[in-house]
């Protein structure tokens, strides 16, 4: 394991030397105001219980207030001081000796020892040794940990940690087998820090799959995660989850973070209204099929199709290989649009939209994510978050190989 991040102060609202006086009514109206922008607007501006709460790789908020972020590079990808981002360096291996040192998975181990309240994770799987150490020392030192994981792939695999889990007392709660999957992939730590994206905890995901994750310091993006735990923790998976999101919308150091939820959401239907209003999108699709409906019954690969023969509309796509025949009609169309190079697994479910929005998470672009798995997405508005995703993109465009015409009957 590599040593760990280094910690870096927090910038703070007041020291010895600048101090905010607030008296009389002056300092009645400025906190109603607080307030407001917290709960109503869904400002996070008071950083509740942050204070004391500090992860071993430091969120420190240094944003510049413009939905743009200091991005610093760091070993996997970015410090945007109140958010980390990272993406996997595929090693292309089944050799298990050199399953170690992913900073990816040095920053979720690193988060986790840093827990000193509560741990809540759900997954759709789990066989990284380090990551599942860090939930059971977490669990030993008297960190409340529980774990939501899928009643096939959480459980039953072969090399699965779950078990390990199990055994040491934590308690777990699958979805059994219903048929849907419960295809999570987040971390709610301390109810400040969340973590989420594509990247399963596995040896596969985290060194040979392409995937992205992003650690996030947010007390109101926690409390949608937490909440969402706490239905699928009490057996309501699927459609039975409440539709109900206590922030749907948050604002971190002026960058707009919106909050789904499905089967019980609606992704397909907020997709398309940004697709409309869209001059370029780029997508990295592990799967993407016509299934993906919104409205009325309209598919959002038709919609992107209609759009790109209208004119006036740049779109490019990376698929994973071997799934690719799904989107034929784009092909067909003559949309740029290729198979990935990964000898293993392109896992990314990502779409960037005019070099700005960035569409994350474990979503897959389908019908079965839509109706009946359990996701969650994140649509992330900060012009510098998706510029590190198009780099992403440029890197996964530059391996990916040209799909032979013999794959379709254009």
């Amino acid at each position: 394991m590599t040593k760990r991040s280094k910690r870096r102060s927090s910038k703070k609202l007041s020291s010895n030397t600048q101090r905010a006086v607030l008296g009389g009514t002056t300092g009645i109206v400025i906190i109603i105001i607080a307030l407001i922008a917290q709960f109503v607007f869904g400002i996070d501006v008071l950083h509740t219980d942050e204070q004391n709460i500090e992860p071993t790789a430091v969120i420190d908020n240094n944003g510049n207030g413009n939905g743009s972020s200091v991005l610093t590079p760091i070993a996997g990808g970015y410090d945007g001081g109140w958010f980390q981002l990272y993406f996997t360096q595929p090693i292309n291996s089944q050799d298990e000796s050199r399953f170690n040192g992913s900073p990816l998975e040095n920053a979720v181990v690193n988060l986790l020892n840093s827990a000193t309240q509560s741990i809540d994770g759900a997954f759709y799987e789990m066989n990284s040794q380090p990551i599942t150490d860090a939930l059971i020392n977490a669990h030993e030192r008297g960190v409340r940990v529980r774990v939501v994981t899928d009643g096939e792939f959480g459980l039953e695999q072969p090399d699965t940690t779950v078990d390990q889990l199990e055994l040491a007392g934590i308690p777990i709660t699958s979805d059994g087998t219903r048929g849907a999957f419960m295809h999570n992939k987040f971390f709610v730590v301390d109810s400040l820090f969340v973590w989420t994206g594509s990247t399963n905890f596995t040896h596969n995901d985290i060194y040979n799959n392409n995937n992205n994750s992003i650690l996030i310091r947010s007390s109101q993006l926690a409390q949608n995660y937490s909440a969402e735990f706490e239905e699928l923790f009490g057996g309501n998976f699927g459609k039975t989850s409440d539709q109900s999101i206590r922030n749907p919308s948050v604002t971190i150091e002026g960058t707009q973070i919106e909050t789904i939820f499905e089967s019980e959401g609606s992704a397909p239907d907020r997709m398309a209204q940004l697709i409309e209003s869209a001059n370029t999108v780029q997508f990295m699709a592990f799967s993407f099929t016509e299934g993906l409906r919104y409205g009325q019954d309209r598919a959002i690969m038709d919609l992107l199709v209609e759009r790109f023969e209208a004119g006036g509309f740049t779109l490019q796509g990376v698929v994973e290989a071997s799934s690719r025949r799904f989107i034929e009609p784009m092909y067909c169309a003559g949309v740029d649009v290729r198979q990935d190079g990964n000898p293993d697994v392109l896992h990314h479910k990502v779409f960037i939209i005019d070099g700005s929005i960035v569409v994350m998470g474990s979503f897959n672009f389908s019908n079965n994510a839509s109706d009946d798995n359990d996701e969650n997405m994140l649509i992330i508005h900060n012009r510098d978050i998706a510029q590190a995703y198009l780099e992403e993109f440029a890197r996964r465009w530059a391996e990916a190989e040209t799909i032979p015409q013999s794959s379709y009957s254009c």
